[in-house]
């Protein structure tokens, strides 16, 4: 029989194992940088239809509130529209908590601005409501909602573009 040293044996064992396991890493590495990519993505995703969402609700009581004045409905509709203004306010604070907690450094404090800006526009639009008449008594102040707005939206459109 042929006196083969073991190292020799080894060697060969170790070469068809690495052989084998160099495309397998190869796999492995492509499939992480995949699941890496697929999950910013959904991020990015997710971040984008909070920014929306909250530019969506704090709008829609914009438009509300610069048109309040020039209500004329029945006591009733008038109430509603305080109920649906107030319901635009809290949709825009979830929305902003909403962003805060996906991007708190970034968009956290402009989303914050915003709902902080649909609060007092609420508190204005029910001071220039009579409640107990159903009757509309003056324009509410929109310009820290338009101002808030603005801000976060060129903040959100900076992070996008990053």
């Amino acid at each position: 029989m042929v006196d083969v040293p073991i190292w020799v044996a080894i060697i060969t064992a170790l070469a068809g194992i690495l052989g084998a396991a160099i495309p397998q890493g190869a796999i492995v590495l492509r499939d992480v940088r995949q699941a890496e990519r697929d999950r910013k993505e959904r991020f990015d995703a997710a971040t984008r239809e909070a920014c929306v969402a909250l530019l969506r609700a704090a709008g829609e009581l914009r438009s509300l509130a610069e048109g309040w004045r020039s209500y004329r409905g029945d006591p009733t509709a008038v109430l509603a529209r305080v109920a649906e203004a107030r319901s635009l306010a809290e949709a825009t604070r979830l929305h902003a908590v909403d962003v805060s907690m996906q991007v708190p450094g970034q968009l956290g404090a402009p989303a914050n601005v915003v709902a902080d800006a649909a609060t007092a526009l609420i508190r204005d639009v029910v001071e220039n409501t009579d409640q107990s008449r159903g009757v509309v008594l003056g324009d509410p102040n929109v310009e820290p909602l338009v101002t808030a707005i603005d801000a976060f939206r060129d903040a959100a459109v900076g992070y996008a573009n990053r």
